[in-house]
C-alpha cells in the first residue's frame, strides 16, 4: 500500500522491521514496512538514516513533496535488473503502429472513463454534452498518428474542464485548468490529486521494470517520467476526480479549507490531512467487477502487468480498466 505521513515536525524512525512516526518524544504511528510499497513523506518531516537504509534494502519507494504538493524528489534503492524487459521497451517506442495503438487505447480510455464520471454523476449535463463526448471517440478512433492524438486530447481537455466544475457544490472561482501556479482553490485540489496518482504510478511502473521516463503517448523530455504520465491517463477521472466530487459535495473540504497567499491559493494544513487519508483509503476500497472483489490499487497493478505482457507481446492489445 502507499502509505503518507503529513504530520509537520514529526520523525520518522525504525523499531525493527517497523516504521515508526513521533512527534515530541511521543509515538503517534507505527505501521510494519512489510505492508508498504511507497512511503510519501510531506513537508517538514525527518527522517533517520537507519530508516532510509531499511526503506531502500527493502525496495519501497520513498517520494518527498513538499508541504503543497509540489514533487521534490525520491529515494530509491537498487533499481530494476530486468534489461530485458527495458530492451523490449525501448525496442517498441520505435514501432509507430505499436506506439500509436498504446496511445489510441490510453486516450480512448480517458475518454470513457471521464464520460461515465460524468453520465453517473449528474445526467442531464452529460447528455447536453453527449454528442461531442461521442464525436471525441469517433475521432481517436480515426487518428492517423501520435500528433494529431495529442491534438485531441487537448481539445477534450478543454472540453471536460468546462463541463467539471459544473459537478461540485462549490467551484472555488474556477475559470481554466492551469497548473503552475494552481490560480484558485480546484486547481489545487487537481494538481495535488494528480501529483498523488502520478507517483503511484511512478512506483509501480519501476518496480515493473520498466523505465518510467520512456512513454508512448507522451512527448519524452529530460527530465520527465512519461511513462508513468501515459498509463495515469485513464485513471485521472476515475480515482482522482471523483475523489473531489465527493469530498467538496460532501463538504469535506470547503472554501475554509484554504487560505489566500502572495500569487494564489494553498491548502491549510488539516485539509492536505484530509485530502491525503481520503485518497489512500480510495485506493483500498473494494469494489464488485466480474464476480470478484478488487481494490483501486490492484486495478493499478494489473493494468501495469497487462502493460508489459503487451510489450513483450504475450497479448495483443492493451486495454485499460474501463469504470461504469
Amino acid at each position: 500500500m502507499v502509505l503518507f505521513i503529513t504530520e509537520q515536525g514529526s520523525r520518522i524512525t525504525r523499531q525493527g522491521r517497523v516504521l515508526m512516526v513521533s512527534k515530541n518524544g511521543e509515538k503517534i504511528f507505527m505501521y510494519p514496512l512489510e505492508a508498504i510499497s511507497q512511503l510519501v513523506i510531506m513537508g517538514q518531516v525527518e527522517v533517520s538514516t537507519a530508516m532510509l537504509g531499511l526503506l531502500m534494502r527493502s525496495g519501497v519507494d520513498t517520494v518527498l513533496l513538499a508541504r503543497d504538493g509540489r514533487y521534490k524528489g525520491r529515494i530509491v534503492g537498487e533499481t530494476s535488473k530486468n534489461i530485458l524487459l527495458r530492451e523490449i521497451q525501448f525496442a517498441r517506442r520505435a514501432e509507430p503502429a505499436f506506439a500509436n495503438q498504446i496511445s489510441r487505447q490510453i486516450l480512448l480510455a480517458k475518454i470513457r472513463n471521464s464520460r461515465n464520471l460524468l453520465r453517473r454523476q449528474q445526467r442531464n449535463l452529460y447528455e447536453d454534452h453527449q454528442q461531442r463526448i461521442e464525436n471525441a471517440l469517433k475521432s481517436v478512433e480515426r487518428a492517423p498518428g501520435l500528433a494529431v492524438l495529442r491534438g485531441f486530447e487537448g481539445q477534450f481537455a478543454a472540453l471536460y474542464f468546462k463541463i467539471f466544475p459544473q459537478l461540485l457544490r462549490e467551484a472555488f472561482g474556477f475559470r481554466k485548468r492551469r497548473k503552475h501556479p494552481p490560480p484558485d482553490p480546484l486547481n489545487i485540489l487537481l494538481s495535488f490529486g494528480y501529483t498523488l496518482l502520478f507517483n503511484t504510478l511512478y512506483a509501480l511502473v519501476e518496480t515493473a521494470g520498466l523505465d518510467p521516463y520512456a512513454g508512448f503517448f507522451h512527448q519524452s523530455s529530460y527530465g520527465h517520467p512519461a511513462l508513468a504520465s501515459d498509463l495515469m491517463e485513464p485513471y485521472r477521472a476515475p480515482i482522482v476526480d471523483r475523489l473531489i466530487i465527493r469530498l467538496v459535495n460532501g463538504e469535506k473540504l470547503t472554501p475554509e479549507s484554504f487560505e489566500k497567499i502572495e500569487g494564489g491559493w494553498r491548502f491549510k494544513e488539516e485539509s492536505i490531512k484530509i485530502f491525503v487519508t481520503e485518497y489512500q483509503q480510495r485506493l483500498l476500497t473494494r469494489f464488485s467487477y466480474n464476480e470478484r472483489q478488487e481494490t483501486l490499487w490492484s486495478v493499478l497493478q494489473k493494468d501495469v502487468q497487462q502493460f508489459c505482457r503487451c510489450l513483450k507481446g504475450e497479448s495483443d492489445d492493451y486495454r485499460p480498466f474501463i469504470f461504469s
